[in-house]
């Protein structure tokens, strides 16, 4: 028993020890032929922070630093954090070479909230941490709610912005949106809102998903309610929340995507009552490049996660192949030779099981 072990154990106490290691032992295993691990495996993307203006920003920057660069927004009342629930294809992501940025919008996780802050002024954030990293063109990946700001960033992105893809993405702050509800006033938000942030599994919880047969996948959906709403110690203040619920009744909510011409990828779910195709539609007619729509059958709101493969895919340049499982192997399959009963998504998809 070594002396490290030994140190701070009572005499029996050490020689209980060092007889249960003897049994723990790795039955006909030498430990001098163990190669053990001389870096850090990753428990989660670090967080960087810089200045925008007097302002504090917030930002995950994970992958290559020459990989294909994406701006991931993730839905509406979420924190960085969120991008940590695509990370059970991180192997496909790093197979090919994606490197993903997303930037913490105001109020939520460690952003300070400012009443006074909308979605320009979130592009405007996004666009100051590129420059400050380096990086000219890029794309961006938009979640849900995310859309309304994807919507204004790639308004503002110009030439910068090498494609566009929307994933059950709101239509919110476009031209051509049906017009919102703005019949719900600020105190009325806060109340509807803080029953929420005060609970954060109530905001995160998907029973019935698909998502759910990945491990780890509803705990760390939890953990970003607890970052958007606790982190900075917001308490489960709910003001960023219906701050943001609100900005399409604005006086600057409309983003005009028309100019856009970049290409346009659109991922909608056929049963999602909380971003309905009609959102898809309103895309379609507000942009001038689409180079996919895809609507799938029976799904819901979690659709995004459930062909995250694609999205990758798509975001790779790759997007004239379809995800498969096929034989039991996960392969990429030219659009065209994709039969009709194949099985969409990485094999992992097709073999795991429900929790009990």
């Amino acid at each position: 028993m070594s002396d490290i072990l030994r140190r701070g154990l009572p005499p029996l106490l050490a020689v209980v020890a060092g007889a249960g290691l003897g049994t723990l032992a790795m039955a006909e295993t030498d430990p001098a032929s163990l190669e053990l691990q001389t870096r850090f495996d990753p428990i989660g993307a670090e967080v960087h922070a810089t200045k925008h203006g007097e302002r504090a920003v917030y930002f995950i920057d994970e992958g290559p630093r020459d990989g294909r660069v994406t701006v991931f927004i993730g839905g509406q009342g979420t924190s960085l954090e969120a991008f940590q629930l695509t990370e059970f294809a991180r192997s496909t992501r790093e197979t090919l070479r994606l490197r993903m940025i997303s930037v913490e919008r105001n109020g939520f996780g460690e952003s300070p909230f400012d009443p006074a802050l909308g979605y320009q002024d979130y592009a405007a954030e996004v666009l100051a941490v590129l420059d400050a990293r380096g990086v000219d063109r890029f794309s961006i990946i938009a979640i849900s709610g995310g859309g309304a700001y994807a919507a204004h960033l790639a308004q503002a992105a110009g030439e910068r912005l090498v494609s566009l893809h929307l994933a059950v993405a709101s239509s919110r702050s476009l031209p051509n949106r049906t017009e919102p509800n703005c019949t719900r006033t600020p105190e009325e938000a806060l109340e509807t809102y803080g029953a929420y942030t005060r609970s954060p599994r109530d905001w995160w919880g998907v029973p019935g998903s698909p998502v759910l047969v990945i491990p780890g996948w509803q705990a760390r959906a939890y953990a970003d309610a607890t970052r958007s709403f606790y982190v900075a110690g917001q308490m489960g203040d709910p003001a960023a929340l219906a701050h943001e619920y609100l900005l399409p009744c604005g006086d600057r909510a409309i983003a005009d995507v028309s100019g856009v011409t970049a290409p346009v990828y659109l991922y909608y779910g056929e049963a999602d009552t909380s971003v309905p195709v009609d959102h898809m539609k309103e895309w379609q007619a507000a942009v001038q490049n689409v180079a996919k729509a895809t609507v799938y059958p029976g799904e819901g709101h979690t659709a995004q996660y459930r062909h995250w493969d694609q999205i990758l895919v798509d975001l790779a340049g790759l997007g004239d192949h379809t995800v498969v499982c096929q034989d039991g192997r996960s392969r990429l399959v030219p659009n065209a030779e994709v039969a009709a009963d194949a099985f969409l998504g990485i094999c992992a998809w097709k073999d795991a099981q429900l929790p009990e």
